[in-house]
Parts: structure tokens; sequence; C-alpha cells
């Protein structure tokens, strides 16, 4: 193993030469980047590329970013459309992101390749230029993508010295370059590109707010989406109905970006596709269930959820007996936003009837969910402001 101790700002020319040849050869480097210390490796080198899996022990259906070194570059191999997104990728770059885009050329790179589907390629590619003198000196000596993932064993802290490094892979990389202690970060900020709005799919150095700022446009978060989840008894009849004419409800409004609208059951049994009779009815109102197949609800669902919506009486007792810490997001489909109690506050199970009592059901459904859709807007206008989410 190799090993070179460098001036960050001033990187020695021969060290950066040397580093080349090592990537070359099919090495794997340690180097440093303006968040964390990187494993690198020739993105093209299908051998350097496994080697690299396997010593960091990271799963194979989980890709690595490429270091680029030019917009220029990442235009050539991938493509970037529509125009707008090369203006936000030079708003941001280089800098502490990643920036997922899509692999429009559908560049077979080993560095992309779905290890565990072999022959197959990511449609999306994180590409990154840090802004860190060593790498903006090595990718235009290179001038090849080149793996950025940080120099760790997948699962472990992320080390900021080379120490930690060694203490971590030993000697199973070719080449170290130490510039020393690297300042505490989170690592980059991982942003979907292919979303709109863009998606922030890991919040590092940079926040959400700041990408918002700098980019001058609307950017969430993964874990900042109003999320609507509809529960009956087996998710196969009336909750897949609620959910997908709520969803239709909201592509009309400026906030669909932001609303994930799902569904689930209250009984644990196989996983089913819709009922024929509601996929059917559903599709004569222009809403598409072909995807939908069934869930049991849990408390992941019931966590991540800011408002859970339930078909029948027998749902939410069930809900607010099995999550009680929850049930003020819990909420009963009729009887909500009414201030006078429902002699039958149930949409009744259409299973087993006939098609037409399955149009009936679907209607009451519709009219109940348009009855409080005012006040679902209400809720997500609350969320969004809360979260300074501007549109």
């Amino acid at each position: 193993m190799k090993y070179y101790k460098i001036d960050p700002y001033k990187p020695d020319p021969a060290i950066l030469k040397e580093t080349a040849h090592t990537l070359e050869a099919g090495g794997i480097i340690v180097y440093p980047t303006d968040t964390l210390y990187g494993l690198g490796v020739d993105a093209y080198n299908k051998k350097a590329v496994s080697r690299l899996f396997t010593i960091k022990n990271r799963s194979l259906n989980k890709p690595v970013s490429l270091m680029m070194p030019h917009l220029q570059l990442i235009r050539e191999i991938f493509g970037i459309e529509p125009p707008d997104r090369v203006d936000d990728l030079k708003k941001m770059l280089p800098g502490p992101v990643t920036a997922l885009i899509a692999n429009r050329y559908q560049k077979k790179i080993p560095a992309i390749e779905k290890m565990d589907q072999p022959g197959t390629f990511q449609e999306k590619v994180g590409v990154r230029i840090p802004d860190h003198p060593f790498c903006r000196e090595l990718t235009h000596i290179y001038d090849s993508p080149i793996t950025s993932t940080s120099a760790n064993l997948s699962g472990k802290a992320n080390p900021l010295e080379v120490s930690e490094i060694i203490g971590q892979l030993g000697a199973k990389v070719d080449m170290i370059i130490d510039a020393g202690p690297l300042t505490p970060s989170k690592g980059s900020t991982i942003i979907d590109l292919t979303r709109d709005p863009y998606l922030i799919l890991r919040e590092g150095d940079w926040s959400r707010q700041q990408l918002q700022s700098l980019l001058d446009k609307p950017v969430v978060s993964r874990d900042e989406r109003f999320i609507i989840t509809f529960v009956c008894s087996g998710n196969i009849c009336r909750s897949p109905m609620g959910m997908g004419i709520l969803h239709q409800m909201l592509e009309r409004t400026k906030y669909r970006p932001i609303i994930r609208v799902q569904s689930a059951g209250t009984l644990d049994v196989e996983r089913q596709m819709t009922h024929p009779l509601a996929l059917e009815v559903s599709a004569q109102n222009g809403i598409d269930l072909q995807g939908h197949f069934s869930q049991h609800i849990n408390e992941k669902i019931i966590v991540e959820s800011q408002l859970v919506i339930c078909m029948a009486q027998n749902h939410i007792n069930y809900l607010h007996r099995r999550y009680p810490n929850h049930k003020h997001k819990i909420v009963l489909l009729k009887q909500w936003k009414r201030k006078e109690e429902l002699a039958i506050p149930s949409v009744a199970d259409p299973i087993g009837h006939s098609a037409s009592f399955f149009k009936e059901t679907y209607k009451e459904i519709h009219k109940e969910i348009k009855r409080i859709f005012p006040g679902i807007l209400a809720e997500v206008r609350r969320f969004a402001n809360e979260r300074d989410l501007t549109f």
C-alpha cells in the first residue's frame, strides 16, 4: 500500500500523477474531498468496482456515486434534460452535493451496474464535483469518472482521519492520500433532480433550506412529505378506492408534490391484488388500481403518516387500541370534520356483494373525500408552512 501525506491546498503534481496511474492499473485509492474521505476506483474498470464493493462490504443493490471533473463531461456521458437542470447543477457544483440525474444515454458503466442484476444498469446516477483542490486536480488529469463513496465499511461511522480508515479497512486499499484531519461533516447532500420538485434523499452539509434558497425553487426532503393512509380490513376494496380518489383530486393542486397517498388493511392476510370489482368501478372513473397490492397496517406506516383515514368504526377502534400515542391523527372518514354524530359512521364493506353495490360504495367514498378535501388541504398547508415549503 502506498501512502502520501499532502498539503490539501497545494497537492504535489507528482503525487497526482501517481494517483492517476494507480487508478489506471485498477487500484483503489483513499482520497480527501470537501466532505469526507472517499474510496475511488476507475468507474469503467469492472474488476476494480467489484473489489470496491467487496472491501467496503457494500450491498450489491446500493450503487455508488461518480466524481466528475466538470459539467461538460456529465452532459457528454449521461445527458441532462431539461435545460434548467443544467442551470441548477451549475449553482450546486462544485460543492458538497451528490446530484441524481437520469442515465439518458443508458451508459453501461460498471460502477452503475446493478450488481445483483448483472447486465442491467441504473436508470439514475449520482454525480459529484467536490470543491476540493486535490479532487479538482485529480479529475482534470484523469478526466474520467471515479467512484465517490465514503472510505468506511458499510454501516460504520464516516472517518475524518486516515488512522480511522486504516482501522476499518486495514491495508486492503492500494493508495492513501492523507490530507490530515477533515472538518466534521455529515457528507454530501443527495438530491434527486429527476423529481419535481427536487427531492432530498439524504441531508448532508447543505440543508434543504440552503438548497431551496440557492435554487430559488421548491425542494422537499424524503421525510418532509405529508403522507395520508387509508385503512380498511383487507386493503383490496375500500381503502384502495379511497387512495385512488384522493390521489386524483390532489393532481389538480399545487401541493401534489409533497403529498403521498397510500393504503393498508387491519387484517394480516396473504398479499392480494385489488378486488376485480373495485378495479372495474375505479377504472370507470379514470383511476387505475392495477398495480396495487394489499399490505397489513404496521407501526412504521402509522408513524410515518400525518393522517390516517379509516373506512369503518372497527378500523379506528383497532388502531386506537393498538397505537394509542397516535390517536390524534387517526380519523374516521364519514365522521371527521362533522359536528354531529352519525348513526352509521362506517362505509360498508362491499366484499361479496354485486357490482352495483361496489358502485354505490365508490360514490359514498368519493362524496366523503370531496367533503373533507378542504380539511385535508388545510392540514397540508399547515405542514408546508411549518417547514417553510414555499410554492
